[in-house]
């Protein structure tokens, strides 16, 4: 069985931490929005588009790398990294959709 190298590992668990902070910021966007609490919605979902952007610069390296003729070596957990950072990328994505609906559904009810 070969063991995947340290720089390998530290790419898919940087990967993983910025894309789950990501998420969890998101998703606590998304229940401060449902509470009406839009300007803390909107700080937090700021916060989460960051920690993923913190992702996405660690996948481009990869793929620069590759370019490069530099092969990261590849496990499941590379491949849980990017299942990590694609799940992120599309929660952010949607919640950032669903914190406008809320605030429209608020002002249709006539709430702040």
């Amino acid at each position: 069985m070969d063991v995947v190298n340290t720089k390998s590992e530290d790419i898919a668990m940087s990967i993983i931490a910025n894309s789950g902070d990501g998420r969890s910021k998101a998703f606590n966007a998304l229940s401060e929005a449902e509470k009406g609490n839009f300007e803390k919605a909107e700080k937090l979902i700021s916060e989460s588009s960051d920690a993923i952007g913190k992702a996405h610069d660690v996948q481009t390296q990869m793929l620069v790398d590759e370019a490069n003729g530099k092969k990261t070596e590849f496990s499941i957990l590379t491949i849980h990294a990017q299942d990590h950072f694609m799940t992120s990328m599309l929660a952010n994505e949607l919640i950032k959709h669903m914190i406008d609906m809320q605030k429209e559904i608020n002002q249709l009810k006539g709430e702040k």
